[in-house]
């Protein structure tokens, strides 16, 4: 083989090559060592080393004898292909972490799906507007999910956890080798209800649709046992397993209206219960008193307008318990003209008329008072005296919620004690003495009482062994029709009540044809009454279950 001359031009060519490229490779040395050889070496421990989010499971949800009600769970699944292959579900399990390709869903699962879904409501993911709001001062992820509805949405902070942490080790493609160590998410304290679920469920399905509310409450401490407001959703469909197709026809059935919770957004003129209102404005103001009679002539006339008893029948002369009793039209139109509309006003206003409750769940609204000013910025009008006896029976434009009539009952129930309205078993009670007169609760009582025995508006119900205090109510729709919003108001026993009842049937009928039989049918089992018979409405009149 021939050598190359070292003083030929070829033999300084590639000297010169092989001193450039090796100054090339020492200087591509130096400056990965050097200038970027902290940069690197961050960099591939950044590679190796992965710190990932570990989300909490929200708070369990209990009833008032603690079964669950709401629950975080996590749905374990691997990849195949673009298939999920779900390994389970259950709570949070460290080795469930260990495999290459194991992933994991957070969801929040309903028990008692549609019967529980107004008080639990739901959670969904984030969106922008609740990242700017910050509402819990914490900073929300795009996946993290939030209250929507029910006390998921109102006690959302309380609810939540504290996101875990895990520190993963990665191959130089990023898959899992192995887990190096782990902060545990936290879980709030489980939230304990008021709500009594099987009685939630059991009324749910007991009004099979209906377009009704039930309320049951503690008159003492204003805690609600059952808070029903049919027809529902189920929260599961919006949580859970989500069904696009079921939450589009949830929220395009403006006819059913499943979404809106009737007990606390639901307005309605409340009819003859209001008259509890104007009984206790006769007598506190002393207008008038157990003794007082007002004849009912059957019809009044004012020019052009009459106003005439539901009846149809006179009843001769009236005193304030025959009138609670019988539900009489025409004491009332005469009493509240006795009384004027400020004080009418004034005493719906203490009974938390046109004012929230303060219930724990999103949604509720105020209602309206009516009164002269109202009355000339909405319609343009004057206040007359039409309006007025309109308002003693509870019509015009009086707006009210269920749940602000169950309130009221509770007033009478617990003497003149104004609890506020809780669903949740812990929260501090909250009573505000209204200062009724002993003797004029006692009137209203007996009224009550009358009303449930032989002679009283709510027939369904004369034949109960435990002495109940009730108010059937028909209300008017107002739209032109001649539909009755059907309600019935009750507390028993009368003279030491255990509970308070509400229920309103929209475009029911007659209160105590179809609200009362409900509620019968309802305390044959709170108060063990088996064999007690509830008459029904028929085409019979009154016959037997």
């Amino acid at each position: 083989m021939n050598q190359i001359d070292d003083s030929s031009w070829k033999y300084w060519i590639m000297k010169f090559g092989l001193i450039f490229s090796l100054g090339i490779i020492l200087v591509s040395i130096a400056k990965l060592t050097l200038i970027k050889g902290k940069y690197y070496k961050n960099l591939a421990i950044e590679n190796k080393l992965m710190e990932k989010k570990i989300p909490a499971a929200r708070a369990i949800i209990k009833d008032r004898k603690g079964r669950v009600v709401a629950k975080s769970v996590y749905q374990y699944f691997r990849m195949d292909g673009d298939n999920k292959i779900y390994e389970g579900v259950g709570d949070f399990q460290g080795y469930k972490f260990e495999g290459k390709d194991l992933a994991y869903e957070l969801k929040r699962t309903y028990p008692y799906g549609e019967s529980m879904s107004f008080i639990t409501g739901y959670v969904g993911k984030v969106n922008q507007s609740d990242k700017d709001k910050n509402e819990c001062g914490i900073k929300l992820d795009d996946d993290e999910i939030i209250g929507r509805s029910g006390v998921e949405s109102f006690l959302d902070c309380q609810l939540r956890g504290e996101d875990g942490r895990r520190l993963v080790e990665v191959d130089a493609l990023g898959k899992y080798v192995r887990e190096l160590g782990r902060q545990e998410p936290k879980v709030s304290p489980d939230l304990d209800l008021s709500i009594d679920a099987y009685w939630q469920d059991k009324i749910y399905k007991l009004l099979d649709g209906k377009k009704a509310v039930v309320i049951i409450s503690e008159p003492k401490t204003g805690k609600i046992i059952s808070l029903v407001s049919s027809p529902g959703f189920n929260a599961n469909d919006f949580s859970y397993e989500v069904d696009s197709l079921k939450i589009k026809e949830y929220l395009n059935d403006n006819e059913n209206l499943p979404m809106m919770n009737r007990a606390i957004s639901g307005r309605y003129s409340p009819g003859s219960v209001f008259k509890i209102v104007i009984a206790t404005a006769g007598l506190e103001s002393g207008v008038i008193n157990k003794e007082t009679q007002i004849e009912d002539t059957g019809i009044i006339k004012i020019g052009d307008y009459s106003y005439k008893t539901w009846s149809g029948i006179s009843d001769g002369m009236v005193s304030i318990v025959k009138a609670i009793k019988r539900s009489n039209d025409i004491f009332f139109y005469k009493l509240g003209e006795m009384l004027g509309l400020d004080r009418i006003v004034d005493w719906a206003k203490k009974y938390g008329y046109g004012t929230k409750t303060g219930v724990e769940l999103i949604g509720e609204l105020d209602g309206i008072v009516p009164d002269s000013e109202w009355k000339k910025k909405v319609k343009g009008e004057n206040w007359f005296l039409g309006d007025t006896y309109h308002l003693s029976i509870g019509q015009g434009g009086l707006s009210i919620t269920p749940l602000q009539v169950n309130q009221m009952t509770n007033i009478i129930a617990n003497k003149g004690m104004k609890c506020k309205m809780s669903i949740l078993k812990n929260s501090k009670v909250e009573c505000e003495d209204l200062k009724l007169k002993k003797e004029n609760v006692s009137t209203i009582i007996e009224g009550m009482k009358a009303a449930c025995k032989s002679g009283g508006t709510a027939w369904p119900l004369f034949n109960f062994k435990t002495e109940i205090a009730c108010k059937t109510g028909t209300a008017e729709v107002g739209d032109g029709s001649k539909d009755t919003q059907a309600w019935l108001t009750a507390f028993a026993p009368a003279d030491d009540p255990q509970i308070s009842i509400t229920v309103l049937v929209e475009r029911g009928g007659e209160g105590s044809d179809v609200a009362a039989p409900i509620v019968g049918d309802i305390l044959k089992e709170w108060f063990e009454e088996p064999n007690t018979l509830v008459p029904r409405y028929t085409k019979n009149r009154q016959e037997a279950e």
